[in-house]
């Protein structure tokens, strides 16, 4: 996708999207305050992460992105706790190797369109982090009959206002899924409906490639962690066939 496009329409299509935060909470607690985001965007988790005392560095490849994250940090008075990064999931390099803890969330993973781009998105995460510093991975659970079923329609997914502008946004999604390829082709198309009347269209094109649960163990195994928890949704669940996510919880020995 080019984010750098997709930055306009980040914090609207996200602003609902808060269940992952206690579950992320957690997992910092548990390890650390010393806090890697993989794919940081405008700040959805950064922030939070920062509130809650934790010093946190995010790393993305959008500048769009990181630009309005830079706003939004230096309006919440949390500079000092946060440092943007913009680099390559899968090259980037830090002077600190010694992070506590690296989330990685909302499918980011699958925006590394191979399996060998994944893995080194893995192997960063793993290179950045302490001995016993934990990685926190979330994923859409692959549900092969639901992603055939939706395989060429046209969906209304979304419609909010944009309070600054009051500018409606109606988000429309395509999705083309090969299950041989582990591919989901998807379309967002989003129309802006201006208070003047005016329209515009912007079609948004991008790949996700998805794991099966036994693939994902494979690659972190691979990358340098152990696995030690699959979960099947943000409340703690066990992963099983009817989860809705996806999510490894690993730690690097």
């Amino acid at each position: 996708m080019n984010f750098d496009a997709f930055a306009r329409f980040y914090d609207g299509d996200y602003r609902n999207y808060v269940d992952d935060l206690p579950l992320i909470l957690d997992v910092v607690q548990e390890s650390g305050p010393r806090v890697l985001e993989l794919g940081c965007g405008t700040g959805r988790v950064l922030l939070p992460l920062a509130a809650a005392g934790c010093q946190v560095t995010g790393v993305d490849g959008s500048a769009a992105l990181l630009d309005a994250a830079r706003r939004k940090v230096a309006e919440a008075g949390v500079q000092e706790q946060v440092t943007l990064v913009h680099d390559d999931l899968r090259r980037f390099r830090l002077a600190q190797q010694d992070f506590d803890c690296a989330v990685c969330v909302s499918n980011t993973l699958m925006h590394l369109e191979t399996q060998e781009d994944q893995l080194a998105g893995l192997r960063q995460a793993a290179a950045h982090l302490r001995p016993g510093g934990l990685l926190l991975v979330d994923l859409f659970n692959p549900d092969i009959p639901h992603l055939v079923a939706i395989s060429g329609l046209q969906e209304l997914a979304d419609t909010w206002t944009d309070e600054a502008t009051r500018t409606q946004v109606i988000k429309w999604c395509v999705r083309r899924v090969s299950v041989a390829e582990q591919r989901q082709e998807t379309l967002f198309i989003y129309e802006e409906l201006f208070p003047d009347g005016q329209v515009r269209r912007t079609a948004l094109p991008f790949t996700l490639r998805f794991l099966w649960p036994s693939e994902g163990v494979l690659l972190l195994e691979k990358a340098g962690f152990a696995v030690e928890e699959i979960l099947g949704d943000f409340d703690g669940s066990p992963y099983d066939d009817e989860s809705e996510r996806l999510i490894f919880i690993a730690r690097k020995p």
